[in-house]
C-alpha cells in the first residue's frame, strides 16, 4: 500500500513543500500590532533608599515627631533633645525654623505663603500645608523610616500654621503608617498641643481659633480617630509658676512636658523587684481614646498612710495641661512610685503607704484600670510619684474660659 503523506497546498499557483507552506501560513496568522521601542526599557529603575535617623531614647516605644507651626516646632525640639532623634518641624514662616536648634535636614519650610507665615489665618495655614503635603511627606520618609511605633504631632492651636494645619497632618501621618504597612493608624497617632496664655487669648481670633481648634480635636479624640490628646494649658502654668522669666518660660514648659513624656516611656523598659510598669501597660493608657494628663511630685511625708495618696492628689491639681477635666471619665491610669534604696530598706508601712496611693487613684478615676509601678533607685534619697491619666473627655469648663475672650458676631 502506498503511504500517505500530507496534502500538498499549493500558493500563487506554485507547488510547495508541506514545511515551506506550514511556516508561511503561521506568519500570515501573526499579527503586526507596530509596539515601538520604549528608550526606558534599557534602564532599570533604581529604588528610593532614604537614610532612617536612628531613635536614642531608649523608651519602650519608637516614636517620631512632627513640630507644626511655631508652637509646634518648639515642643518639638524639646523631644528631639531627649533624644527623639526622628523629629522634622514644619513651619510657613521661614523664621520660625531657624530659631530652632535642630539640624537642617530635620525642618522643612511650606513656601506657599512665601517667607512669613500664615498670620493666625487657619485657613491660610491649611491650605499652605495641603499645598505642599507630599513634599512633607517626604521628609517624613527620610527622618523615620519604617522603623516607628507611633507618631505624635505638636502644635499650637491658637496659631495660623499650627491649629490650620494640624488635621491634614494627622490624616497624613495615619497614611504613613499604611506606607510602611502597619495597621491600626488610628491608635498610633497622637497629638500634643498648647492653650494660649491669657494675655495671647486676649486678641478674640487667637481665642476663637484656640476655643474652636481644640474642639475639633477632642471630637477626633474621643471618637477614636487619633490617640492620645495632650492638653498643655500655659495659662495655668503662667498662674502656677509666675516667677519663671520670660526666657524660662517655653523651655521649661516644653522640656517639663518632655520629660514627663518621657519618663513613662523608658520606666515601661525596666524591670522591677516590686512592682513592674511594663511596656503592655503603657501601650494600653497610650491607646485610650481621649485626652491625657500627666503629672509629677516629690513626696515628703511618705511615712504616713496618706502622705502619698494626698501626693498623687496634688500631683492631678498641678499638673501641667489643662484645668477642667473630670477624673471620672478617665479610661486607664499609670501611677509609678520610684525611691531610693535607704528608705527601702528602712521605712515601716512604706508598701501598705504606697498600695493605698495606688487605691486612692482607683476611687478618683472611677472605672479606669489602673497599671502599677515601684521602682527603686540607689541614686535617689526621695519618694517620687509619676502620674498618667488617659481616656478622659474635654475639659469643658477650661474651654468655656477660652470662649469668654471671643466676640461674638452679630
Amino acid at each position: 500500500m502506498k503511504k500517505q503523506g500530507k496534502p500538498t497546498r499549493h500558493i500563487s499557483g506554485f507547488s510547495s513543500s508541506p514545511e515551506i507552506t506550514e511556516t508561511i501560513t503561521e506568519e500570515k496568522n501573526m499579527v503586526d500590532i507596530n509596539i515601538p521601542e520604549i528608550p526606558l526599557e534599557d534602564f532599570e529603575v533604581e529604588e528610593n533608599v532614604f537614610d532612617e535617623v536612628a531613635d536614642e531614647s531608649g523608651g519602650a516605644l519608637t516614636y517620631a515627631f512632627v513640630g507644626l507651626g511655631q508652637g509646634g516646632g518648639r515642643i518639638a525640639q524639646a523631644f528631639y533633645d531627649m533624644g527623639y532623634k526622628k523629629t522634622l518641624a514644619v513651619n510657613t514662616a521661614v523664621h520660625d525654623l531657624e530659631l530652632l536648634d535642630l539640624p537642617d535636614e530635620h525642618k522643612y519650610h511650606v513656601n506657599h505663603l512665601g517667607d512669613s507665615g500664615a498670620g493666625k489665618d487657619q485657613e491660610k495655614g491649611e491650605a499652605a500645608f495641603v499645598s505642599r503635603e507630599q513634599e512633607v511627606f517626604n521628609k517624613m520618609r527620610q527622618i523615620f523610616g519604617e522603623k516607628v511605633d507611633r507618631i505624635i504631632v505638636c502644635v499650637g492651636v491658637a496659631g495660623g500654621t499650627g491649629g490650620g494645619g494640624v488635621v491634614p497632618l494627622i490624616n497624613l501621618a495615619k497614611k504613613y503608617f499604611a506606607y510602611v504597612g502597619i495597621k491600626d493608624a488610628n491608635d498610633r497617632v497622637g497629638v500634643i498641643t498648647s492653650l494660649p496664655t491669657n494675655g495671647e487669648a486676649a486678641s478674640p481670633t487667637v481665642a476663637s481659633n484656640a476655643y474652636t481648634k481644640t474642639n475639633t480635636l477632642c471630637d477626633m479624640a474621643e471618637k477614636g480617630e487619633f490617640a492620645p490628646l495632650i492638653i498643655v494649658d500655659n495659662g495655668k502654668i503662667k498662674k502656677l509658676y509666675p516667677k519663671l522669666t520670660v526666657k524660662q518660660f517655653w523651655p521649661t514648659i516644653n522640656n517639663t512636658v518632655a520629660g514627663l513624656f518621657h519618663v513613662f516611656n523608658v520606666l515601661a523598659t525596666q524591670n522591677s523587684n516590686y512592682t513592674t510598669f511594663d511596656p503592655a501597660d503603657y501601650d494600653s493608657i497610650m491607646k485610650s481614646h481621649g485626652c491625657m494628663i500627666l503629672g509629677v511630685t516629690g513626696v515628703k511625708d511618705f511615712e504616713s498612710e496618706t502622705g502619698i495618696s494626698t501626693a498623687i492628689k496634688s500631683n492631678l491639681e498641678k499638673t501641667l495641661l489643662a484645668e477642667g477635666f473630670d477624673l471620672k471619665t478617665a479610661t486607664a491610669a499609670g501611677a509609678v512610685v520610684v525611691g531610693g534604696t535607704t528608705m527601702f530598706e528602712e521605712v515601716e508601712g512604706l508598701m501598705d503607704n504606697m498600695e493605698y496611693s495606688f487605691d486612692t487613684l482607683a476611687a478618683l478615676t472611677g472605672n479606669a484600670i489602673i497599671h502599677r509601678g515601684i521602682y527603686e533607685d540607689p541614686k535617689r534619697e526621695k519618694l517620687v510619684v509619676y502620674t498618667v491619666i488617659g481616656g478622659m473627655k474635654r475639659p469643658q469648663s477650661r474651654l468655656e474660659d477660652l470662649k469668654k475672650f471671643m466676640k461674638l458676631s452679630k
